[in-house]
């Protein structure tokens, strides 16, 4: 089931939030909406949970308007950036409270799909912070969702936990087959979890794409390695002036303020990644996975 987002406006006291947003969700996908503080991003998602009235415009959800339907009747479950969990209550007590039947097994179920089968007991305070979203997680799906939306819920969390989970949510969104829209100001955390980005501005809509499109051509989308036909963040990829791996500068684009190459192997693959402007063809550097 798709969500089409049409032509929404909202305005605050004097200042206009939303201007005209338009775009869609394709089923089963991870939609980023990708841009700065005060863009109005957040805004989009409180109006498709049901927790913001908009001006003017509709958001649609399986063809049908979700504008008239009750946030508590949306079938819509939202990840914010607190896990905003009840302190008073156990792990396994704070997912009861949204399972149809108010069930220690229906609860116990999502903590195991969540890799905490075995935190039913446990106090709150006990967790981390990646174990707490998790639980917020776990809570989120326990409501049996159509649609899951994510505002921006690994802001919180250490670098190391922020990409476990990142990658877990992403693979878990595929595994159940939900369709879901990110929020977030990471442009890199974009490219890691969606499969369409809708970069907003100001209230308005500047582009959306694949990742493949935006890899192309939107501002700080290239700081990405395309690898093996898979794309990684620079980060997790090692490159250095030393003899190794063969590669080809084939040509060099000039984006944004920002050099990037297109580099070729020995046997025909391709990698394209910021360079320094110095660099010229022929060069050979050593490029691989770092876990490797």
């Amino acid at each position: 089931m798709s969500l089409n987002v049409q032509n929404l406006w909202k305005q605050f006291g004097t200042k206009q939030i939303l201007n005209g947003v338009d775009f869609e969700v394709k089923p089963h996908n991870i939609h980023a909406i990708v841009g700065v503080s005060g863009s109005g991003k957040s805004t989009i998602l409180r109006i498709i949970a049901g927790l913001e009235s908009t001006d003017s415009g509709d958001v649609k959800w399986n063809h049908r308007s979700l504008i008239p339907i009750p946030a508590h009747k949306r079938r819509v479950t939202m990840l914010s950036q607190t896990a905003l969990l009840f302190p008073h209550l156990t792990v396994g007590e704070n997912v009861t409270l949204v399972t149809r039947e108010r069930s220690r097994k229906q609860a116990e179920h999502w903590l195991r799909v969540v890799q905490l089968g075995d935190r039913y007991d446990a106090e709150i305070h006990e967790l981390s912070g990646g174990e707490q979203q998790r639980v917020s997680l776990a809570r989120a799906l326990a409501a049996e969702p159509e649609l899951l939306l994510l505002d921006e819920p690994f802001t919180n969390l250490d670098p190391k936990l922020k990409l476990d989970l990142q990658r877990f949510i992403r693979d878990l969104v595929k595994e159940l087959n939900l369709t879901a829209v990110l929020v977030t100001h990471d442009r890199e955390e974009a490219m890691l979890m969606a499969d369409q980005v809708t970069l907003i501005e100001g209230g308005k809509v500047t582009r959306t794409g694949t990742i493949a499109d935006l890899y192309d051509t939107a501002p700080g989308f290239g700081d990405f390695v395309m690898l093996d036909g898979e794309l990684r963040p620079l980060s997790e990829v090692e490159v250095s002036e030393t003899t190794g791996i063969s590669v080809q500068l084939m040509k060099k684009i000039y984006r944004f303020g920002q050099c990037f190459g297109e580099y070729q192997f020995e046997d025909g693959r391709s990698v394209m990644l910021p360079t320094r402007e110095s660099y010229q063809t022929g060069m050979i550097y050593r490029i691989k996975r770092k876990e490797e």
